[in-house]
């Protein structure tokens, strides 16, 4: 990773039963547009380290975006492409509570980062 790497995180919780499941759709589905869009999913942790059946998961799905640029051409295709909106719109709904996406960068790096 460089200096200028920006970190995306998905984290996820999802219905009780469904974790497994809704990272196989997540694998299947998202990650390869993603990865086309210049994103790379370095890591997939799963809270508590065991798929549960009668209660939520938790993932963290971790990605890096070369530099700021990429994060927002990512951005700008996934909003015309409309297999985005079919997974986060049709198939994750039936398996995820909740989700949040933050956009992260390493605190030592701000400054530069904000320097455009």
């Amino acid at each position: 990773m460089s200096a200028e790497t920006i970190w995306t995180v998905d984290d996820v919780r999802t219905k009780p039963g469904q974790g497994q499941a809704f990272l196989k759709a997540y694998r299947e589905h998202y990650v390869p547009g993603a990865e086309a869009r210049g994103m790379r999913l370095v890591h997939a942790k799963v809270e508590p380290a065991m798929w549960l059946d009668d209660e939520p998961n938790r993932l963290l799905l971790v990605w890096a975006l070369d530099h700021v640029g990429t994060v927002w051409g990512a951005k700008h295709v996934a909003r015309m492409t409309p297999d985005v909106d079919h997974f986060w719109n049709d198939i994750a709904p039936p398996l995820i509570e909740a989700r949040t996406r933050s956009v992260m960068a390493e605190a030592d790096q701000l400054e530069a980062l904000a320097n455009v």
